[in-house]
C-alpha cells in the first residue's frame, strides 16, 4: 500500500528545497512502504527525516527509498520492525529535503 503524504508547508534556499507535513503508512508491509521523490514535491530526495508516532518509530531507507516502522521488542530490548499490519492510526510528521 502507499503511504499518504500530505504538504504543510514547502520552503527554498537556494537549489534546496525542504518541505514539511504528515505521513501515513496505513497497511504497512514488511520491509518498508515505498516512497518517492514526488511525493515530496521533489525532483531528488535527498533526506528525510520522520517522527515517532503512536508507538512506532519510522525509519528512512535511502538506498531502498522506504519508511520503515519499528515497535519495541519483546522485553524492551531492541527494536524489532513492524510485520504486516494496519498502523494508519499513526500519524508521523515529516521533514523532506531535496532538489
Amino acid at each position: 500500500m502507499a503511504a499518504t503524504i500530505t504538504i504543510s508547508s514547502t520552503t527554498t534556499t537556494g537549489n534546496q528545497h525542504r518541505t514539511l507535513g504528515t505521513i501515513q503508512l496505513g497497511t504497512y508491509a514488511s520491509g518498508g512502504i515505498a516512497v518517492t521523490a514526488v511525493d515530496f514535491a521533489l525532483g531528488v530526495l535527498d533526506e528525510l527525516y520522520l517522527t515517532g508516532a503512536g508507538g512506532y518509530l519510522f525509519e528512512f531507507d535511502k538506498s531502498n527509498l522506504k519508511v520503515k516502522a519499528y515497535e519495541a521488542g519483546a522485553d524492551n530490548a531492541a527494536l524489532d520492525e513492524v510485520g504486516s499490519t494496519d498502523i494508519s492510526a499513526s500519524i508521523a510528521r515529516y521533514e523532506a529535503v531535496g532538489v
